[in-house]
């Protein structure tokens, strides 16, 4: 999904637990390893190769999801998340939840066990699509009537 979807899902779990701020960053930056692989495959360096990277819902180096966007990484640190910080570790853990959710349902490359790539999930939202601007304008509603 597109950071603006990412966002409005953020933006909803903080209008619902009063953090706005927690939750947006929560819900964008389980995105931080796509700069990973950015950065090892000299994507940065190159502004037009970034900008059809980032434009694109193919991943063709295979690691744009990378440790956070694992179920398992994803479950361990949500525990330790909540032990430690409680309340803000519970919006944390939805900011989290809901990117992996929305990234699970768009039509990209999403290897939930990364760095094992035995099982793919691809979901049905086409990637910057009207598909996702529908989706968006969906959320964007529910954040108004909350």
């Amino acid at each position: 999904m597109t950071l603006p979807t990412h966002i409005i899902l953020g933006a909803i779990i903080g209008k619902v637990t009063g953090n706005y701020s927690l939750a947006v960053v929560a819900s964008i930056a389980p995105d931080l390893d796509h700069f990973s692989s950015y950065i090892k495959n000299g994507v940065i360096k190159n502004p037009r190769k970034l900008w059809h990277t980032i434009t694109n819902e193919e991943d063709p180096y295979g690691d744009q999801r990378g440790i956070f966007h694992n179920i398992v990484f994803f479950i361990l640190a949500s525990i330790i998340l909540i032990l430690v910080f409680k309340n803000l570790g519970w919006i944390m853990v939805a900011g989290w939840f809901g990117h992996i959710i929305l990234d699970a349902l768009d039509a990209s490359d999403y290897w939930p066990l990364y760095p094992n790539k035995s099982f793919n999930l691809k979901g049905f939202v086409k990637y910057f699509s009207k598909q996702e601007i529908l989706l968006f304008l969906i959320l964007f509603v529910i954040y108004i009537i909350l």
